[in-house]
């Protein structure tokens, strides 16, 4: 049976090719409260809603989209794409891996601007710092359950691991570890790093010897099925902050002088471009999450309002 074509980015959202940006952030909205697994939506309907906005939002990807889809638009003005430079009108495209590294070794840049007049919402020192918040320490019972202690210890060695080899190369990156939005369980994030208008919320453990297997849905360790938490704290970080691409990573950590245990088996042909959720070891964890922010739209800039309601949800 022949595969049904994929859908554009338009059809996505339920927008002509011709829709302004006001349109476009409206069927968002729309469009991500009914594609929430919870409203009996899927997550994998959830994200394209979140990557098919992110794109059709930005003036310049959304040119190289329609050019890539034979979808002709007249040019948008210089002031909304950008791609004018010393006059003269620039070809817009898609960054390179090259470009994407210089961007996001690029000194940050703060949005909104601020004056004396108009002070940051996050104040400078704070808002300059890369690094906040710890992970959250359970309860004296919690500590004695062995899922309890294998996730602590997890988000300790993650949020290491992220310190040491991930911020000292990307100035704009954010990381804040215990957020908590309120008391549910399903809006514990965890950590999440923010830079630009991209999200990573990162849930970690440390496992027993064995392989794991992953096949962009379930995930089995020796065979048996592991609950996670990630992809529903994703749904829920995605609907606190809808103008941000939010995805998930799941760092298992094995033996600590080993970063690539323990192995992550997936099927042939799986695709391992960013779905709502990846699942990696430490070897991988570092490489994945920076190309996922340093290829977003304005990988250098750091979103304050963003930073001061995570930092809140962090007690920092």
């Amino acid at each position: 049976m022949p595969e049904a074509p994929r859908k554009s980015y338009y059809d996505i959202l339920g927008v002509p090719p011709g829709a302004d940006t006001k349109d476009i952030k409206d069927a968002y909205r729309r469009a991500a409260r009914a594609a929430h697994p919870d409203l009996g939506g899927t997550a994998a309907r959830f994200h394209d809603v979140a990557v098919a906005y992110e794109t059709l939002s930005d003036p310049r990807r959304r040119e190289k989209y329609d050019a890539d889809t034979g979808r002709a638009r007249p040019a948008a003005p210089a002031r909304d794409t950008g791609a004018r430079r010393n006059g003269a009108p620039q070809p817009a495209s898609t960054r390179t891996r090259v470009e994407d590294e210089d961007a996001a070794k690029s000194p940050p840049e703060y949005l909104p601007p601020f004056s004396p007049s108009s002070p940051p919402v996050v104040p400078l020192i704070a808002a300059g710092r890369q690094l906040h918040g710890t992970a959250r320490q359970p309860g004296m019972f919690a500590r004695l359950s062995t899922g309890t202690r294998a996730r602590v210890d997890g988000e300790l060695r993650t949020s290491a691991l992220l310190e040491r080899a991930l911020l000292p190369t990307y100035p704009a990156a954010r990381l804040v570890n215990g957020v908590a939005f309120d008391d549910r369980e399903r809006t514990s994030a965890g950590s999440i790093l923010l830079a630009g208008y991209r999200m990573a919320v990162i849930d970690s453990f440390t496992a027993p010897p064995g392989n794991f297997s992953w096949d962009g849905r379930a995930l089995r360790h020796q065979g048996r099925p592991v609950d996670l938490q990630v992809p529903r704290v994703v749904r829920a970080v995605q609907e606190l902050f809808p103008d941000c691409n939010v995805t998930g990573w799941l760092v298992i950590h094995g033996a600590p002088d080993n970063p690539f245990a323990p192995v992550i088996d997936v099927p042939p042909g799986f695709d391992r471009s960013p779905g709502v959720v990846q699942v990696v070891n430490a070897g991988t964890a570092v490489r994945t999450i920076r190309s996922f922010l340093s290829s977003g739209p304005a990988p250098n800039v750091v979103q304050l309002p963003v930073l001061a309601r995570l930092l809140a949800a962090a007690g920092s």
